[in-house]
C-alpha cells in the first residue's frame, strides 16, 4: 500500500508499535481495537476511529474480529490533491484524537469500504474514497454545536444508530457517547422520554426486526445472528416470553404475507 492509499483490513490481535512521516486516518468498521496514542489509550468499538498526526507513535491490537479503514494524506501532498486542498483538510491532523461517528458518517464509511474492497487495485477510487470521508469527517468534528445534543435526546438520530449497528452487540456507553452523556444521565433521561431502559429499547428493536426478517423466510438462525441475539435459543427465549410464540412458529403463521 502506497502512502496515498485509503485501506480496509483486519488489525492483528498482537500489539504492535509504529510511527509515520504522514497523516493518517482509522475508522473502525466492524469489531473491536485497541489504540494508543502517545501515551492516551482507548478501546475502540465499531463506528469509532482515531486521527494520527504524522510522527505521533502510536500503539495498537485487534481484539478479535475486527475491520478497520485507514486514510493515509502524505507530506507534502500528491498530485491526488491540490495545495490549497491539502492545507485545508490537514488541519484536521492539529492535534491527535478519537471520534465517534454519526450514524450517517458511518453509513458513508461502510459504503466507501465496500467500493475499496471490490476493486482493491483501483488507485484513483481509493484517492477519491479517502478523500470523501476525510471531509465529510472534518465537517463533522468541527461543527461547534454537535456537542449541544448532549441537552437533549434525539431519538431518530439514535435510532439511526441502533438500526445500522443492531446486527453487532450494541454497548450502552457507545449510546451515552453518542449522545455525549454519561452512562447514568443517558440512562436517566432516555427512561424519562422513552419509558423503558436502554436495553429494553435494544430489545424490543432487535424483537422488531426479527419479526419482519422471519416474515420475509430468513431461517430462524440466521435471523438470531442479524438480529444480534447471542444465539438461536436467545431469540426463542425473547419471543416467547414476549408474543408467547417461537420464532418457528411465528414464520409459519405470518410468513409471506
Amino acid at each position: 500500500m502506497t502512502q496515498s492509499d485509503s485501506d480496509v483490513f483486519s488489525l492483528p490481535n498482537e500489539a504492535d508499535a509504529h510511527d509515520h512521516d504522514y497523516h493518517q486516518l482509522v475508522v473502525v468498521l466492524d469489531g473491536n481495537t485497541d489504540f494508543d496514542i502517545e501515551g492516551k489509550g482507548k478501546q475502540l468499538h465499531t463506528g469509532e476511529g482515531c486521527i494520527l498526526p504524522s510522527e505521533n507513535s502510536h500503539a495498537f491490537a485487534g481484539l478479535g474480529e475486527n475491520r478497520i479503514m485507514v486514510v493515509n494524506l502524505p507530506i507534502p501532498p500528491q498530485k491526488g490533491i491540490t495545495d490549497e486542498e491539502y492545507e485545508v483538510v490537514s488541519r484536521l491532523f492539529d492535534q491527535a484524537a478519537y471520534f465517534q461517528l454519526n450514524p450517517r458518517l458511518q453509513i458513508l464509511a461502510s459504503a466507501l469500504s465496500g467500493e475499496l474492497q471490490q476493486y482493491p487495485n483501483d488507485m484513483i477510487l481509493a484517492r477519491a474514497c479517502g478523500n470523501t470521508l476525510l471531509s465529510a469527517i472534518r465537517h463533522q468534528i468541527n461543527n461547534k454545536d454537535v456537542r449541544s445534543r448532549g441537552n437533549h435526546l434525539d431519538i431518530d438520530k439514535l435510532d439511526q444508530f441502533i438500526e445500522l449497528n443492531l446486527s453487532r452487540r450494541v454497548h450502552i456507553d457507545q449510546l451515552a457517547n453518542f449522545c455525549f452523556l454519561s452512562v447514568s444521565q443517558f440512562h436517566e433521561r432516555f427512561k424519562d422520554r422513552t419509558g423503558m431502559t436502554p436495553h429494553q429499547y435494544l430489545m424490543r428493536k432487535r424483537l422488531e426486526r426479527a419479526q419482519s426478517l422471519l416474515a420475509e423466510g430468513f431461517p430462524p438462525i440466521q435471523v438470531a445472528e442479524m438480529c444480534g441475539f447471542s444465539s438461536q435459543s436467545a431469540m426463542t427465549n425473547v419471543f416467547s416470553q414476549t408474543l408467547g410464540i417461537t420464532p418457528l412458529k411465528y414464520q409459519k403463521q405470518f410468513g409471506n404475507r
